[in-house]
């Protein structure tokens, strides 16, 4: 199967990216550990052309379309030779060696009575010839549409493969941006149960001083545990959204080892 130019430079990106990463890994472990308060997510994926050309690039989907054209481009190849088939050359040689035994006698009650035995033996070769042809007016006529339907088969496989590029570009793209939504989350909800947890320990000295009820007591309770509810969901769609792109571009970032 050739190789296409956009094929190629996807392939040279990978590279030069992975170096990139493996000289920043050598130079430092910190690298293996991600904080999301800190440090920022985008510096360590690659860039989003490069996600997106290696999605494309690595989507079974794809692979698979590029398969279905290329066997209806062989199938387009048989119905163009199909015209071989009206015509037939045959050729039939016989040779061997045939023996034959023969035996008589007369019948009982004949008044000449008689018997014979005889052994032949013989070679004999045969050869023959023929050429014919078959004009089926059917096919022949329908000669011309049948490729033009395979050579349809292999644009819609080709469209087909389009359509899943397209769907795979909006997915990293969506899928991009989630993480990016999420790290934000992450630290705007950190700095939120940080500020309730303050919130808490005031309204707990308040209510043992008898300054706040146990209904205001209990509503300040549920911000609070709201807002860690909150936390550790933006943490876990933060890890799905990384693994998703993982498996999406097919690529095994191994940067976030850690997350804390």
């Amino acid at each position: 199967m050739r190789i296409s130019v956009k094929n190629i430079l996807v392939i040279l990106l990978l590279m030069m990216y992975f170096t990139n990463v493996n000289a920043q890994k050598s130079n430092s472990n910190d690298n293996i550990y991600f904080n999301p308060l800190t440090d920022d997510i985008t510096k360590r994926l690659p860039p989003l052309r490069v996600l997106v050309d290696s999605a494309a690039y690595n989507s079974p989907t794809s692979k698979y379309e590029e398969l279905k054209a290329e066997y209806y481009y062989y199938e387009q190849i048989s119905a163009a030779r199909e015209w071989l088939e009206y015509f037939s050359f045959n050729l039939d040689a016989i040779g061997g060696r045939w023996g034959y035994d023969d035996w008589s006698r007369s019948a009982p009650g004949n008044v000449t009575s008689y018997s014979n035995y005889s052994n032949l033996t013989s070679w004999r070769s045969a050869f023959a010839a023929m050429f014919y042809i078959r004009m089926p007016l059917g096919p022949m006529i329908d000669r011309r549409n049948r490729i033009k339907k395979q050579k349809k088969w292999i644009e819609i496989s080709l469209t087909q493969k389009e359509i899943n590029i397209r769907y795979l570009q909006e997915r990293v793209i969506s899928v991009y941006n989630d993480l990016i939504r999420d790290q934000s989350e992450i630290r705007i909800y950190n700095d939120y149960q940080a500020f309730t947890m303050i919130q808490m320990e005031m309204a707990q000295n308040e209510f043992l001083n008898g300054e706040i009820g146990s209904a205001e007591y209990t509503r300040l309770k549920e911000i609070q545990t709201s807002g860690a509810v909150s936390y550790h969901q933006a943490i876990a769609s933060f890890n799905k959204n990384y693994q998703t792109l993982e498996v999406i571009t097919g690529i095994r970032f191994n940067l976030i080892t850690v997350l804390r």
